[in-house]
């Protein structure tokens, strides 16, 4: 009996999941039922200092932050974009973006801070190689965006494709998504009762007699609690 090559196994594997993970938010599939038994308290408003990379429209940014609120609904909060700035990427790498935006302190206007990454002629070359490496083995290398844990209040997602076949498995809009949550204290699992109770408690924090007023608290991938903003610079500059 003829075996198929691992690499194509893995590679039919993970095409299965990047198929399944188009009905799910790509962080976990909604249960609806246990979400309608939920009780997420009053609307509240996350302020997110934005920036973003040249080439990347300003119509573009708010359909990106439309589409997200849309998702946020569901947990009766609002995303808003803070005087949106057009910044030339800090690095190719995503863990340059990531150490720029710890440099950055949370002023009062900010709860989270976003950059939105765009697309140039390295980008281009690097797209290609890493699509050629999907076509060939089915591994795919290419981080759409992330944020740190220490925190979860910095992140990035790239806003611009090149290609329908990246378009096939994921997109700026999906990406924010996906990234959000983990901006709202979500990690990864199969479905998303946890990711539920992340979100729940951390707006009951934001209740709390000790917040910082007006701002919207964060809980790191630690567990650790973060009541106001100087406790979040303050971390991110340890290091």
């Amino acid at each position: 009996m003829n075996l198929l090559p691992i690499s194509k196994l893995i590679g039919f594997f993970i095409l299965i999941c990047n198929l399944i993970s188009l009905q799910c938010t790509t962080i976990g599939f909604h249960e609806k039922e246990k979400l309608s038994k939920m009780d997420f308290g009053k609307i509240q408003t996350v302020k997110i200092c934005t920036f973003y990379e040249p080439g990347i429209s300003m119509e573009e940014v708010d359909d990106l932050f439309s589409y997200w609120n849309k998702e946020l609904a569901l947990y009766k909060i609002k995303v808003q974009s803070i005087e949106p700035i057009e910044k030339e990427r800090p690095g190719f790498y995503g863990s340059d973006i990531l150490q720029y935006l710890y440099s950055i302190d949370l002023n009062d206007k900010c709860d989270r801070i976003l950059y939105l990454k765009g697309r140039n002629w390295k980008d281009l070359i690097y797209e290609g190689f890493t699509l050629g490496i999907f076509a060939g083995i089915g591994l795919k290398f290419e981080i759409q965006g992330a944020v740190e844990t220490r925190t979860n209040t910095r992140g990035y997602i790239k806003a611009k494709y090149i290609s329908t076949l990246q378009l096939l498995f994921t997109s700026p809009k999906s990406t924010l998504v996906h990234e959000g949550y983990h901006l709202l204290g979500c990690g990864h699992q199969l479905f998303m009762e946890d990711c539920y109770k992340a979100i729940q408690n951390v707006k009951q924090l934001s209740n709390q007699e000790n917040i910082e007023p007006n701002f919207f608290p964060t809980i790191s991938g630690e567990g650790k609690k973060f009541t106001n903003r100087s406790q979040v610079n303050r971390v991110l500059k340890l290091e």
